[in-house]
């Protein structure tokens, strides 16, 4: 019989304690309690077909675990749900059984441990390099605590799942959470550039009906400017200095004449892409755009080629990108002088329009980035960062490409390529 002291002794050494704490205490005490040999708890892999210990103790001390084979030993039976028990000589019986012969082991005693649902999921174990004597006394024990072990053996597999569930949960929330804020982003994305269209749009009605009204007094001045022109030839009114101020009211008719073709250029509705247009009258209309940014300060080198060049797409649209890539380079070189290079050419394939500044430049760490919308160098409230991803993705879509070399505080170079109509 067991002595109410002895088992006082064991509670009291594995009270409050959980997990891998409560398994080794216990296993100590029990093999100091039975005076075994080895005593261990052990966990079956049905799938394998092998036991692992989760804690050892050898001659009175935690040892390393292990893993074995079921296979050609005692422990097989246990795993059958059996109480296993052989006093002496367990070598002779499972002579396949390394581990008995390695540890010169006579007796071997083992219980199964089952779960809530009454399933084998291990077994605890004594060995004894002797025959055993006390089996009454160690079988009590084994079945006293066999629930309990069972049991923590249970919570802890409760506790791992929830661990691994949490982690799962989490990462699943992480990933919710980063797509979400994606899709937010591109939200955001789309709607600056639904209002940067929107702008565009109303820009372009009012430029339309402003070039519309500006003819007809163009048409008034001009009727004007050839009606005193044929009163005046001949007469004695007629002068160096009244030709003078008549080619001043042509000149300024000319210009403005021109400047009311760019805006029809540029606020030319339609999705259409099979206009064919020359690459150069677009450049001239954004020139002649511009002309009140150039100022004084900047002067325009062209260098052109000697032919049309002549590309099929949105004109509208190409004339968009030119725009906003001479006005980039233009705000370059804000406040200080400096040159603005337009050149074309052509290869076997493409239409090749060059735009260069001498202006501040872009920094090595940021030309990777302004392609991606909203990134801007411009100091705030100057600019959203849309000019340019826009322009890449016309420029995509007329199956084409833009190029850009950049040098910090000399100067930027932008090659826009289009596939050429002949």
């Amino acid at each position: 019989m067991i002595q109410g002291e002895v088992l006082s002794d064991i509670i009291e050494a594995v009270s409050n304690t959980f997990g891998t704490e409560f398994l080794d205490r216990l296993t100590l005490k029990l093999a100091s309690t039975i005076q075994a040999d080895y005593t261990f708890i052990a966990i079956f892999d049905k799938e394998k077909f092998e036991s692992k210990t989760i804690s050892l103790v050898a001659n009175g001390v935690i040892a390393e675990n292990m893993a074995y084979s079921l296979k050609d030993t005692p422990c097989a039976e246990v795993f059958d749900n059996s109480v296993c028990y052989y006093p002496a000589e367990v070598q002779k019986l499972f002579p396949n059984d390394q581990l008995l012969i390695e540890m010169k082991i006579e007796g071997y005693i083992g219980s199964p441990l089952l779960n809530s649902k009454k399933e084998v999921i291990g077994l605890i174990v004594g060995l004894f390099e002797s025959e055993i004597r006390n089996k009454d006394q160690i079988l009590t024990l084994f079945q006293i605590f066999s629930g309990r072990i069972a049991a923590e053996l249970e919570r802890s597999e409760y506790e791992s799942r929830l661990e691994q569930n949490n982690h799962a949960l989490e990462s699943l929330v992480e990933e919710r959470t980063s797509e979400l804020k994606q899709t937010l982003d591109e939200l955001k994305e789309r709607q600056n550039q639904l209002i940067e269209s929107e702008k565009m749009a109303s820009l372009g009605l009012l430029s339309a009906g402003i070039a519309h009204e500006i003819n007809n007094p163009l048409n008034f001045i001009l009727g004007g400017y050839f009606g005193v022109r044929g009163i005046l030839e001949g007469s004695s009114l007629e002068s160096e200095k009244t030709k003078m101020y008549l080619e001043a009211i042509k000149e300024g008719v000319e210009r403005t004449s021109k400047i009311v073709k760019g805006l029809n250029q540029f606020t030319r509705s339609g999705d259409s892409v099979e206009e064919r247009f020359d690459l150069h009258d677009i450049l001239e209309n954004c020139l002649v755009m511009l002309t009140h940014s150039l100022r004084d300060r900047i002067s325009v080198e062209s260098n052109l080629h000697s032919h049309p060049l002549v590309v099929k797409g949105n004109s509208g649209k190409i004339h968009q990108v030119f725009l906003n890539i001479l006005t980039n380079a233009i705000q370059a070189m804000e406040g200080r002088s400096g040159t603005l290079g337009v050149k074309s050419y052509r290869d076997s394939e493409y239409s090749i329009i060059q735009i260069s500044d001498t202006g501040v430049g872009i920094k090595k760490e940021d030309q990777n980035k302004i392609r991606n919308p909203f990134f801007t160098t411009k100091d705030p409230g100057k600019g959203v960062g849309l000019g340019l991803p826009i322009a890449y993705k016309i420029i995509q879509d007329h199956n084409g490409s833009i190029e850009m070399e950049s040098e910090w505080g000399k100067g930027t170079v932008v090659r826009i390529k289009l596939p050429l109509q002949v």
